[in-house]
């Protein structure tokens, strides 16, 4: 009678978890039964077992340092390394550098390696990377666009050549670079390496001694030489020009303007920076200890306002100031 009871019971049991999809299927069985003969589940359990107090044989601390849950990485100890289960982050030589081995779910699952998701604000940039596991582990750089701004990277790992929802990740990284000085170095939106611009701005600036004279000549070349897009003043969605489209194109709107005189200062190496406020951009230029705002749209000239068309009309006094009030600074 016992029997028959226990009997029954299985059979509910098994009827009421199979209503409810809980029954594993014969696909996770196999893999299990695999995992079992695996040398991971050695491996698994011997990353379990708690560590002998004492250590003589110098192979053992070796075998003992390979098999650690979470990898040593060198760094220069400016950035600091961000554990991410089994993986470890860090930015070292202006290179993201990530180092690890699967997670124990990440073993029973067979992962083919490891998803990297990496924003980079400076740059504008998205960058998706698989990156197989070799022998068991991964060791990877991912050379950054620029040593300055804000780098996140999401981490996951991906099975079978597929990846999961990048919102839904083993976790993520996210540093400050700072290995040098945002208002000399170039952007997305302010190319100032580009060699064209760099012949431009040794061209306007030749024969000027002093920062102050190079910066009047920039000022003033750009806002003699850039048109305002006056169709475009009150667009509810205005777009935003970079230097080389403001230098291409010649007629821009405020953003342009900014972008191409920050670009041409920090060419000749003076710090520069791209401000707005009150739905205007402009720029503050370092000269002699001093942030100065300079507004070279405001200096090229004013929009008509019988014909809404733009009135080329050079106005020096821009060069040390600005009409608005400033409300931020562009990461850029």
């Amino acid at each position: 009678m016992k029997k028959l009871i226990v009997l029954f019971l299985g059979a509910y049991a098994f009827f009421y978890l199979g209503q409810k999809d809980l029954l594993p299927s014969i696909d996770q069985v196999k893999n299990f039964l695999a995992y079992l003969d695996s040398p991971l589940k050695e491996e698994s359990q011997l990353e379990s077992a708690p560590s002998s107090p004492q250590v003589t044989n110098q192979e053992t601390v070796e075998e003992q340092a390979a098999t650690s849950s979470v990898p040593t990485t060198a760094t220069d100890g400016k950035y600091q390394a961000t554990e991410i289960q089994t993986y470890l982050v860090t930015v070292e030589s202006g290179k993201l550098v990530v180092s690890g081995k699967p997670t124990p779910y990440g073993k029973y699952n067979q992962a083919d390696g490891v998803i990297l998701y990496i924003q980079e604000q400076r740059a504008d940039k998205k960058t998706t990377i698989k990156v197989p596991f070799k022998k068991g582990k991964i060791q990877y750089e991912y050379p950054l666009s620029y040593t300055v701004g804000d780098v996140i990277i999401n981490l996951d790992e991906y099975y079978y050549g597929k990846e999961d929802d990048p919102e839904r990740v083993l976790g993520y990284a996210e540093y400050h670079l700072t290995d040098g000085d945002p208002y000399l170095l170039p952007s997305f939106m302010v190319q100032s390496t580009d060699p064209g611009l760099v012949a431009l701005a040794q061209n306007i600036t030749n024969g000027k001694k002093t920062d102050v004279e190079k910066s009047k000549a920039i000022f003033s070349w750009v806002a003699k030489n850039v048109a305002y897009n006056a169709p475009l003043v009150n667009s509810t969605n205005p777009p935003m020009y970079t230097s080389l489209q403001a230098y291409q194109s010649r007629n821009v709107l405020c953003s342009g303007y900014a972008h191409l005189s920050a670009a041409l200062h920090r060419a000749v190496g003076i710090k520069t920076k791209v401000s707005y406020g009150e739905n205007h951009a402009w720029n503050e230029v370092l000269l002699n200890g001093v942030w100065q705002a300079e507004d070279p749209t405001y200096g090229s000239g004013f929009i008509n306002a019988n014909t809404q068309k733009f009135v080329p009309h050079y106005q020096p006094a821009y060069f040390s100031k600005t009409d608005k009030q400033k409300e931020g600074e562009y990461p850029w």
